[in-house]
């Protein structure tokens, strides 16, 4: 890559890593190195993938200072032929990612990737944090454990790690609504007045009884006429 081409790059990604980089209340940015205690035989390297720049040449049993941001993904050692390893570090200087990515994609992994750090708490008197790595290589082959990683002050003395910053506290927080009154309880309606018993009818009137005289005209006639014919059979016998 051009050095034209380079810089319009780096202008280019600067400014999205400053935007990325807008500290929260209560932080600070820190700085990061790296030390990877290592023998490395002759025609190879070993290269922390995913800096800041694509790619970081490692010089074995030296401090260094390296850069690093979310986007380019977590941090890796791995082993690649002495050759990649300066193709790796030219392209570095030009942050030309992409021709790192496919040097990186044979090159052998040595540890497990691990994130970077951009902030702690500005209450920390730590200003670096420093990952210290023992490398072991066998021909093409490559391991690596993290020893420790540890937080410096401006002395460069360890430090204990910053905790957690406090939960920021609520600016001008609307005041919470009143209780609601509980609602007054409706007034019962009262229940329908029962309904007036119904008063049974009268039974009809017996019917009135027929005139005497017309009952007994007609129920003493035969007495009559028998107690004329006994008076009659007496005045014959007198005869």
């Amino acid at each position: 890559m051009r050095p034209a081409f380079a810089a319009a790059l780096a202008v280019l990604l600067l400014p999205l890593a400053a935007r990325a980089d807008i500290l929260p209340e209560g932080h600070k940015g820190i700085e990061l190195s790296i030390r990877v205690d290592a023998q490395v035989p002759s025609g190879k390297a070993l290269v922390l993938a995913n800096t800041f720049e694509g790619g970081t040449l490692i010089v074995p049993g030296t401090d260094q200072k390296i850069s690093w941001h979310p986007l380019g993904g977590e941090m890796q050692l791995r082993l690649v032929a002495a050759g990649e390893g300066d193709k790796i570090k030219t392209a570095g200087a030009d942050l030309d990612r992409d021709k790192i990515k496919p040097l990186l994609a044979t090159a052998a992994v040595c540890a497990p990737p691990f994130a970077g750090v951009r902030t702690i708490v500005d209450t920390s008197p730590a200003v670096e944090v420093r990952w210290t790595w023992r490398a072991t290589i066998d021909g093409n082959k490559c391991s690596a454990e993290l020893v420790k990683q540890e937080y410096l002050d401006a002395t460069g003395k360890a430090v204990p790690a910053p905790g957690p910053a406090e939960p920021p506290k609520p600016v001008n927080a609307p005041l919470a609504d009143p209780p609601r009154p509980a609602d007054a309880p409706s007034p019962t309606t009262p229940p329908a007045p029962a309904p007036a018993p119904v008063k049974a009818a009268d039974p009809p009137a017996a019917k009135a009884q027929e005139s005497a005289s017309g009952c007994d005209a007609g129920g003493s006639a035969p007495g009559g006429l028998a107690g004329l014919a006994l008076v009659w059979l007496l005045r014959r016998r007198r005869r």
